[in-house]
């Protein structure tokens, strides 16, 4: 089927609705490339899938979908060799916890949905790689105890910090008419005090910024100068044992790389099958019948980017293999077209569709149409020819059970 058939009966439309219920941009991908199909029983899985999905949905049952919405970002990270940074890494655990509770929940609900839980036993359990990044992270942060360096680096940081402040506060106390404020405060990541510009000169240290104004310098005094030295050494050592810490934990998400495509592939999968779950929730659709003798049987069928739209009933392929739709402009003739293609184009996608119950669909390998002004100035075609053009290419391509 071509892309000018799905913009001509504005399922393209219907496939952006879609669209907007999937979770995640893979599963939204998966819709994108969703096509309809002609094999029945190709079809009678999908509407399976989203029949079970709907089920589920409306028993107020819901998949636990996590860290999903960030994933192919951190997913790409991984690829191209970056460390990831602990947010990242929480994102990915939580990611990695959803697959088993995924996992769990269809097992839980397999007399609902047999055919998802079926595939929900495809998921692997990760749980030993959420619990690692678990225990070493917490509040986005790198814990003190995830090694024994990292808490020793920790400790002298503290520690280095309490004896520039006590020194600082001894500054102060001695030097009460040097200073603008009798604070301690941190100037490019160094410790100073706020000294008078006309005592700048007579006390012994580093200036290391000066106020917009120029009346206040901001001094590291020369008594604290070693220890601020001795802070960043011990600040060094941390910062390489995160990167160490992260680093591991990155490469064991790398290792389990090609486990975690397979998992994000039935994810992807499962949004795809929701999104269509809940887009025919919101249609208020039913599982039609199917066959691939094509023959249409439409019961108060409407079409559903239409809001109040006139129900239709319509029935072809039996008695006889054509119809002609007759009436004034505006007459909604075109709309009983556009409606009898997205029923069949809807159904061979697997969406449930807005119509009664006892309405059948039939599965075609082709679905052509000639919808709208035919004209084109370029190619010296009127209306009629143009139509004329079209009718000949549906006829060559057409075969018996075409309709």
């Amino acid at each position: 089927m071509t892309n000018e058939t799905y913009i001509k009966t504005q399922f393209t439309d219907i496939k952006h609705q879609l669209s907007s219920y999937a979770i995640s941009s893979f599963g939204k991908r998966r819709i994108a490339d969703t096509q309809p199909h002609s094999k029945l029983s190709v079809v009678e899985k999908r509407l399976t899938e989203t029949t079970e999905a709907r089920q589920l949905l409306d028993s107020n049952l819901h998949v636990p979908f996590m860290g999903l919405q960030s994933i192919e970002h951190v997913t790409n990270q991984l690829e191209k060799g970056f460390v990831l940074t602990p947010q990242e890494l929480m994102e990915y655990a939580d990611f990695l916890r959803s697959l088993r509770l995924i996992r769990q929940f269809f097992e839980k609900n397999q007399s609902i949905a047999p055919l998802l839980n079926r595939y929900g036993q495809g998921l692997n359990d990760f749980h030993e790689i959420e619990e690692e990044i678990y225990q070493v992270i917490r509040n986005g942060r790198i814990i003190d105890d995830a090694s024994r360096e990292l808490r020793r680096a920790r400790r002298d940081i503290t520690e280095t910090e309490d004896k520039i402040q006590d020194l600082l506060k001894k500054f102060i106390r001695q030097n009460k008419e040097k200073l603008q404020e009798a604070i301690i405060t941190k100037r490019n990541d160094v410790f100073t005090v706020p000294i008078k510009s006309s005592y700048k000169k007579q006390v012994k240290g580093t200036i290391v910024e000066l106020s917009s104004k120029g009346t206040t310098a901001y001094i590291e005094p020369s008594s604290v100068n070693r220890w601020n030295e001795q802070l960043v050494y011990h600040k060094m050592i941390e910062e390489s044992e995160v990167y160490q810490i992260l680093a591991t934990l990155t490469g064991i998400l790398s290792e389990a790389l090609p486990a975690i495509h397979q998992n994000i592939e039935i994810i992807a999968e499962f949004d795809h099958i929701f999104a269509r779950g809940k887009f025919s929730r919101e249609l208020k659709g039913i599982t039609p019948k199917l066959n691939d003798e094509g023959y249409i049987h439409l019961r108060a069928a409407t079409h559903p980017l239409i809001e109040k739209a006139v129900p239709l009933d319509l029935t072809i392929g039996k008695t006889y293999r054509g119809l002609t739709i007759t009436g004034p402009n505006a007459g909604e003739k075109t709309v009983v077209l556009k409606t009898v293609a997205l029923m069949s184009l809807m159904t061979m996608i697997g969406l449930q569709i807005p119509a009664k119950e006892g309405t059948e669909i039939a599965i075609f390998d082709q679905l052509v149409v000639d919808i709208g002004d035919a004209q084109s100035i370029e190619n010296a075609l009127s209306t009629f020819s143009g139509h004329m053009q079209n009718i000949s290419e549906i006829l060559r391509v057409t075969r018996k059970k075409i309709v």
